[in-house]
Formats: structure tokens, sequence, C-alpha cells
């Protein structure tokens, strides 16, 4: 009886771990510097852009037509499927330094995202190379 658990236990966990491989294979993930992620942005009509950060840190300054989706928000899932995106466009995320948007790539991976560009050293980059922000 216990090894008949086990073993469906291990088939269960195995047919996870196989869809969520075949899954990841669908995604493309780009993680790119401040100025890749603005010629991107520029070079996509209609970019679905998100800022994944604090409100504080939102309206202190953000990217133009950013929308904001806090990460540390408990329904941060639902409030990106709340969106309506569209899965097959490109889907660009940063927060501050990198870790919370390169953290989230898998979530938009799982949620069906074909292509995520990931701004990777976050907008402190986008600081350091001397690109706008719009404040609110």
């Amino acid at each position: 009886m216990k090894s008949s658990a086990l073993l469906f236990f291990l088939l269960s966990f195995w047919g996870t771990f196989a869809q969520q491989s075949v899954l990841d294979t669908q995604s493309e993930v780009q993680n790119v510097s401040a100025t890749k992620f603005n010629q991107l942005l520029n070079e996509t009509s209609n970019p679905q852009l998100l800022d994944i950060r604090t409100p504080i840190e939102y309206q202190a300054g953000h990217i133009k037509d950013a929308i904001l989706v806090n990460y540390y928000d408990r329904n941060f899932v639902n409030n990106i499927l709340k969106l309506n995106l569209d899965k097959n466009q490109p889907v660009f995320i940063y927060c501050r330094s990198g870790h919370r948007s390169g953290n989230s790539v898998n979530i938009f991976k799982k949620l069906g995202f074909k292509k995520i560009i990931n701004l990777a050293h976050g907008i402190n980059d986008w600081y350091r190379q001397g690109l706008t922000v719009e404040k609110k």
C-alpha cells in the first residue's frame, strides 16, 4: 500500500515537472540592459510595460506608460491576470534592481507569456543611462 502511494506521488511529481518543462520551452526570456530595453520598447507598437515595484517607488519615478503591479501584493498573479494582457505579445517587466523582475520571470512563464523582456538591472540601470522617467 505504501509503495503504491509513493509511486503515485512520484508519477504525479514527474508529470508536473515534465509539463512545466514543456511550458518553459514555449517562453522566450530576454534579460537586457536599459539601453536595449528602451530600444525594444520603442520598436514595439503598444508595448505591455509592467513596473512591479511598490506604489511609493512607482510614484518616485517610472518609465512612461508603465502599469504598476506590486510584486509584494499578495494578489500579484491575479493583478496581472486582471490586466488581460496579450500573452502572444512581448511583456516588458522591471523593478528597482532586477531582483524582483528576475524572480517574477517564472511567474510570467507559468501564466503563458510567450516573450518576456526583463530589465536586467532594473530602473537603477535606466537612471545610470540617463533615460527619462515620469513622476506621479
